[in-house]
């Protein structure tokens, strides 16, 4: 009788890619033929401390920080707690970089990262992560934001580099084009562009009212948690209705057109005020990514608006990313085994 063979565990390649958002923080590293992604939500939310409720955490492995006589959830049940005492999560990052308001941000993030990301294959492998282009309609230090992610992933054992996170967006669904159209990665912080032409930028940059704004609007609007709008939004949205909608669900299409035609503005004013706006010869592709653009019926939504609009550049088609919340994360891949291919 013949015996059977072992199965042979797909070769991890060295390099990966990690998309540090508002609201997830994902990682991808090659497995052999297939991409695999770690995902964690980027939220915590303290609850009162006792050594009978640490138990339970650690017997439901759930992940948790001890700090100064308070316990912090991290990550994904995280918004299940916030959720249940009606309460709102806390962001360890804020419109797309660290926050400075959250004095326990970088413990925060630095326990999502590590948890993520891993130990690297080997000491100093490289491993990009994401970060925001120049913010079109808000004054910020990015310095601080990338120095520590750098301070974080180098303490774990990387090489750290930056990638920008529409640049990532082309990097991972524009391959067939030659690199060459417009990344749009529309998160909870920020929404981020990149025009590219072969791989190398010509515009990218960032607005800072996104997935985040719209469920602030939406919580005022209607009174409840922006956690609780954001549960909705993410379970259940389907904006292809435009009819016979709850109060929260009509809200939150209002405000997904808003975000939508605050976007598009913001394009076509830097392509105006731009020296180096670009004059292509084939219309482009625009790729859509990213958490907020999940709800079923955003595609129609952005080319609806987009048929509105006079867009400077001709463009042939506009598409989903294939996989959008993982996009940037790939993009990043991509870039890091490119990197490692090099040494």
């Amino acid at each position: 009788m013949a015996k059977k063979k072992a199965k042979v565990a797909p070769r991890i390649e060295k390099g990966k890619g990690l998309d540090v958002g508002t609201a997830f923080i994902v990682c991808a590293e090659q497995h052999g033929e297939k991409i695999a992604f770690r995902t964690q939500r980027d939220a915590f939310f303290d609850i009162e401390h006792s050594d009978f409720t640490k138990q339970m955490l650690i017997n439901s492995k759930v992940n948790y920080i001890e700090k100064d006589d308070s316990l912090y959830v991290v990550g994904n049940e995280a918004m299940e707690f916030a959720n249940i005492f009606h309460a709102e999560l806390r962001r360890p990052l804020r419109r797309g970089v660290i926050s400075p308001s959250e004095k326990e941000a970088l413990p925060m993030v630095e326990l999502i990262i590590r948890g993520v990301a891993g130990k690297p294959a080997y000491k100093g492998e490289t491993i990009y992560f994401s970060t925001p282009g120049p913010a079109l309609d808000a004054d910020f230090d990015m310095v601080y934001h990338q120095k520590t992610l750098e301070g974080m992933l180098t303490r774990l054992g990387y090489t750290p580099k930056t990638i920008n996170e529409g640049l990532a967006v082309v990097f991972s669904e524009l391959a067939k084009e030659g690199f060459t159209g417009m990344g749009l990665s529309f998160g909870s912080g920020m929404v981020n562009a990149c025009l590219s032409y072969m791989s190398v930028p010509i515009l990218a940059f960032c607005v800072t009212k996104a997935g985040d704004w719209i469920d602030q609007q939406v919580a005022a609007a209607v009174g409840e948690t922006a956690s609780r709008v954001c549960a909705i939004k993410e379970s259940s949205l389907d904006l292809t209705k435009r009819d016979g909608l709850s109060r929260i669900e009509a809200a939150l299409s209002i405000y997904h057109d808003n975000l939508i035609e605050y976007v598009l503005a913001h394009i076509m004013r830097e392509f105006e005020r731009s020296e180096k706006a670009p004059r292509m010869d084939k219309p482009i592709v625009i790729v859509l990514s990213g958490g907020s653009t999940m709800p079923k019926g955003f595609l129609q939504r952005f080319n609806d608006v987009l048929a509105q609009t006079k867009f400077p550049l001709g463009v042939g088609e506009v598409r989903m990313a294939s996989q959008a919340l993982y996009s940037v994360a790939k993009g990043a891949l991509i870039a890091a085994t490119a990197d490692e291919a090099e040494k």
